[in-house]
């Protein structure tokens, strides 16, 4: 709900608090006419355009940078360098796993919680109530952890690639504000919103109302599946 209320805010310059009311009013309506077919079929068209949509901005990316990782990461640093004034070497600990993984041990860990994790959530638990056994359960797991870890790989292209594209200092991602006395440079709509901009700057207005649909839609289909499982508990 903050995700859909940031989202409603930064596309239609609605209050926050405003933007959320509505999105939960819509939510609740959803669920209550459209029950378990509508959430259904709102999950299935959700991964097709999410996985769809993810992919072409990934590729984007990869295409701006010659299809190559290392220049991918080394126009990362830079950008990053230059957009908060530090050397070359400072810069350079984006690449490191950062303070959720401080070792491989971690950052397996924390792999997998995230892989697994997603598919024992309640609303995708929820869809073994739709298969026929426990074979096509079985069969419907590896697909959705296959899908799930294909979607995690290319998180971390699109995120180096919001890195390159968003910290140039484009005035119409970023805005100036004043808290406490001091002057703070932040992104539009809060750093959750990247991935978002990032559409924008890759694909224009058309690519952006795309990646907005997408947002909504998971969304969408999240509350509706998390509410439905709720009222089943």
């Amino acid at each position: 709900m903050v995700g859909a209320g940031q989202l409603i805010k930064l596309l239609f310059g609605l209050n926050y608090n405003i933007a959320v009311v509505i999105v939960g009013l819509l939510m609740m309506a959803y669920v209550m006419f459209g029950g378990m077919l509508a959430t259904t079929w709102v999950q299935i068209i959700k991964a097709v355009m999410l996985l769809s949509g993810a992919t072409f901005m990934a590729f984007m990316v990869m295409k701006a940078v010659g299809f190559s990782f290392s220049n991918m990461f080394n126009q990362a640093i830079g950008v990053y360098s230059q957009a908060h004034n530090m050397s070359w070497d400072e810069a350079a600990k984006i690449m490191g796993p950062g303070k959720l993984a401080a070792n491989p041990i971690d950052a397996l860990s924390l792999g997998l919680a995230l892989m697994f994790g997603t598919a024992g959530l309640p609303h995708i638990l929820m869809r073994f109530f739709t298969v026929p056994d426990a074979k096509e359960a079985r069969k419907s797991v590896f697909v959705a952890t296959g899908l799930i870890g294909y979607f995690y790989v290319l998180t971390f292209i699109i995120g180096f690639g919001a890195i390159i594209f968003l910290l140039k200092g484009d005035p119409q991602f970023f805005q100036t504000m004043v808290t406490e006395g001091k002057t703070v440079v932040e992104m539009v709509g809060g750093s959750n919103m990247a991935a978002v901009h990032l559409s924008e700057a890759l694909g224009g207005n058309l690519f952006l109302g795309f990646i907005s649909a997408v947002a909504f839609a998971t969304i969408l289909a999240v509350v509706a599946g998390l509410t439905l499982s709720g009222a089943s508990a």
